[in-house]
């Protein structure tokens, strides 16, 4: 599930997977001066925890910030563009915005009371000091706490640098036991008990102890990596073994530099005592930016030399290895690397000769994913979250092919695939100006780069710039006529009816539109005929064609859902709802416009169901219901400002029309309270106002038109107890399963059976059609 917008929840904060240990002296200076300057940077070398210490004192400080603590995380981030977008990503904003990304945040934040905390700048040291700096003189109520190696060097920063942890003085004659008190001997007990449950500061291993956490300087990182291994080695073998790898360090201060040495050495030694394989799987989940599942490690990383089956073992022993981290909190389990260890493993796929192959695989994985969400079908939403899950590595992908001429094609490819993802969810900013540069790399006159207009033109039109979208839609349709490619030709016909529209060029539009339909059913394609009706029924809505609207309309939503997919349903629900109003079909027009509001939902689609929730604000206004029309404007306008977009130029009349209509009734002042209302409400908070609920519901399940197949076992089972009237809860608790598992299973069961409601279902589970297929499992 995509984040949600930082009015809903306190933070967006990792859990701690393991215990937070010392540090009671810098989390005390964090708070002290957290409340007298407003940008707090934490210096550090590398595995200095200066992470962990951020995370820690962000979160003891959360009920100190009204509107939250957002974590920024930038260690995946490598084009300093895409450091604003980070922000927004954080704090569950979705970018539409055409203008500088920076003065968008400094709108949305100028009056909230919110902690940043941006983590691993030192990569993107000039973007992150000018978006500090930015944000701090416009948004008086924000802090910012930053992680770097070093400063950003901006006017009124102030900066605190992480020390290793605690340690005893040479010579100092300790007892075990006061041993043991001190933070790196702590850490480094801990970390070992984990692995080697015996494990204790003792007479036996004191001296060891501490001879092994001072050749380390303390630092968090390099301890817990030797840790680990005192499940097979003394503490002696150990210290041997690292003394063997560190190099020659002088006395006295032992700086940044030198603890930079002490880590690289350790993580070599580390390195050195993993087997062939475990060191190869490593270097190649380098290429993974922001994590990844093991099924992707496998798909990418498994050659003959790694095999596929061995995936998984060699996964569980890095981590046991404390290399890779796993983080069991997500189903299914989601892998990281700490950048430190990540970059080191980088290095070594770099001199391994192996770095472009593996990135083209990385490459490839990404694409099937692009393409599976540019298929439009039942998958489309499942889709939409895991490719919001892995954006940081759709990223890396892009940036690899701008960075490889000769895979510029793919780039575009995974754009084309992507379209619908950012049109709904962004950012659609960064996605054109990818697109801009891919489009750079393509040639004269090819399908490729008719594609690549094709795709940009659509984040054009999205950002309200309808100018852009006609004329790379015009030279893409140029192109698609000159290679004889019906579906570039459909396609680009289609999107350049809207463009027609916007200029008053209807006649043209309806044509264009027309001809890109008959084009898509000649080639019975369903995708393309789909785009093309739904396009068809937004021009001849324009036109005031209302009667063709429904039968354009109908057609299409029959082929949205012998598809599967949500997106172009919700829009042409909000057409068909349109036109029914003008019919005097007014309950039915009511009732598709709030399903297609649900399917954006679904989706997270905030941008359409902004422009949907307009629609049914404009009926409420329409029927008399003036106050429900106020609160419903103040939904839509929330929705846009959470992805920073106006209204769209084809929709300007009706909004316009709607708060006349309702202020002329409801008076300034009446206006204002239910609009206020509404902008108070969040995406969930407004579907339920939508449907009628009087609390927020759950990511709603949508039907999925399919030939109807037999279900699973288990779906079987929670089929019947939907049929007994449990809810997703109850069912969760009595089959030992979570409540995101539950619904997962009725979404298929929707899907399979072509049903559009738990009632249906339950009706279908006590029908014959039910009682034959628990018949055929039992």
């Amino acid at each position: 599930m995509a984040a949600v917008p930082a009015r809903s929840r306190p933070h967006n904060l990792p859990a701690e997977l393991t215990s937070f240990v010392g540090r009671r002296k810098e989390l005390s200076d964090m708070k002290r001066l957290l409340t007298t300057t407003r940008l707090l940077t934490l210096t550090g070398s590398g595995g200095a925890g200066k992470t962990r210490l951020a995370l820690r004192a962000a979160a003891e400080l959360a009920r100190s910030f009204p509107d939250g603590v957002w974590l920024v995380s930038l260690a995946s981030i490598e084009d300093p563009q895409l450091v604003a977008q980070a922000v927004f990503g954080a704090l569950g904003l979705q970018d539409k915005s055409s203008g500088w990304s920076v003065s968008t945040l400094c709108n949305h934040l100028a009056d909230k009371h919110l902690l940043l905390v941006l983590d691993n700048c030192e990569h993107l040291l000039d973007s992150c000091a000018l978006l500090a700096v930015t944000l701090l003189r416009s948004c008086p109520e924000l802090r910012v706490l930053a992680t770097s190696r070093e400063a950003l060097g901006t006017t009124g920063e102030t900066r605190l640098r992480v020390p290793p942890l605690s340690l005893p003085e040479d010579g100092e004659l300790l007892t075990p036991e006061q041993i043991a008190t001190y933070e790196a001997v702590a850490l480094l007990a801990e970390r070992a008990a984990a692995v080697l449950p015996s494990f204790k500061v003792d007479r036996a291993n004191s001296a060891g102890v501490l001879r092994l956490c001072r050749r380390l300087d303390g630092l968090p990182l390099a301890l817990e990596l030797a840790a680990v291994r005192l499940e097979g080695l003394t503490v002696e073998q150990v210290v041997h073994g690292l003394e063997s790898e560190l190099p020659v360090l002088a006395k006295g201060d032992r700086g940044a530099e030198a603890r930079q040495q002490t880590l690289e050495a350790t993580i070599a030694w580390s390195h050195r005592r993993l087997d062939e394989h475990e060191q190869l799987l490593w270097a190649r989940l380098s290429v993974f930016a922001g994590g990844f599942l093991q099924e992707a490690a496998a798909e990418v990383c498994a050659d003959e030399r790694v095999r596929a089956d061995r995936i998984v073992d060699l996964l569980g022993a890095l981590v046991e290895k404390s290399i890779v981290r796993r983080d069991t909190g997500r189903q299914p389990a989601r892998y990281s690397m700490l950048e430190t260890v990540r970059q080191y493993g980088r290095q070594h796929l770099r001199e391994s000769g192996e770095e472009i192959r593996i990135q083209r695989r990385h490459c490839d994985w990404m694409l099937e994913l692009a393409q599976a969400v540019g298929s439009w079908d039942h998958r489309q939403a499942d889709l939409f979250d895991r490719v919001q899950i892995e954006q940081d590595n759709a990223w890396a992908a892009l940036d690899f092919c701008l960075r490889n001429s000769a895979d510029a094609a793919k780039g575009v490819d995974i754009g084309f695939g992507l379209v619908t993802y950012w049109q709904s969810r962004g950012p659609v900013s960064d996605a054109g100006r990818v697109l801009a540069s891919l489009l750079e790399l393509t040639e004269e006159d090819s399908l490729l780069r008719g594609r690549c207009l094709w795709a940009a033109g659509a984040m054009a039109g999205t950002e309200n710039d309808y100018a852009a979208l006609g004329a790379m839609n015009e030279e893409s349709l140029r192109i698609g006529r000159l290679l004889n490619d019906p579906q570039l030709v459909a396609s680009s016909l289609a999107s350049l009816g809207l463009a027609r529209v916007v200029e008053g060029k209807l006649t043209e539009a309806v044509q264009g539109g027309e001809t890109a339909v008959s084009l898509a059913r000649e080639m019975q394609s369903r995708p393309i005929t789909l785009l093309a009706l739904s396009t068809l029924c937004a021009v001849k809505l324009a036109a005031g064609s209302f009667d063709e609207v429904i039968r354009l309309g109908d057609e299409a939503l029959a082929t949205s859902k012998q598809l599967g997919e949500l997106w172009f349903r919700g829009f042409v629900l909000d057409f068909l709802s349109q036109a029914r109003w003008q019919r005097g079909e007014r309950e039915r027009a009511e009732a598709e416009a709030i399903e297609g509001a649900v399917c954006k939902y679904r989706l997270d689609d905030r941008h359409g169901l902004a422009i949907i929730v307009e629609t049914l604000a404009s009926l409420s206004a329409e029927r008399g219901a003036y106050v429900r029309a106020a609160t419903l404007l103040g939904c839509a306008d929330w929705l846009r400002e959470s992805f920073r977009a106006p209204v769209l130029e084809q929709w300007r009349a009706q909004h316009e029309h709607t708060v006349s209509l309702t202020t002329e009734y409801t008076g300034e002042a009446g206006f204002q309270a239910a609009f206020k209302r509404g902008r108070s409400m969040n995406s969930g908070e407004a579907i339920a106002y939508v449907t009628g609920r009087e609390a927020p519901m759950g990511r709603p399940q949508i039907i999925v038109a399919k030939e109807r197949t037999p279900l699973t076992r288990r779906e079987l089972e929670i089929a019947r107890a939907i049929a007994d009237g449990l809810t997703t809860h109850e069912i969760a608790t009595r089959l030992f399963i979570s409540e995101r598992t539950v619904t997962t299973h009725v979404t298929n069961m929707l899907n399979k059976l072509g049903l559009n409601s738990r009632i249906q279902l339950a009706g279908w589970v006590a029908g014959s059609h039910g009682q034959d297929a628990a018949s055929r499992t039992t």
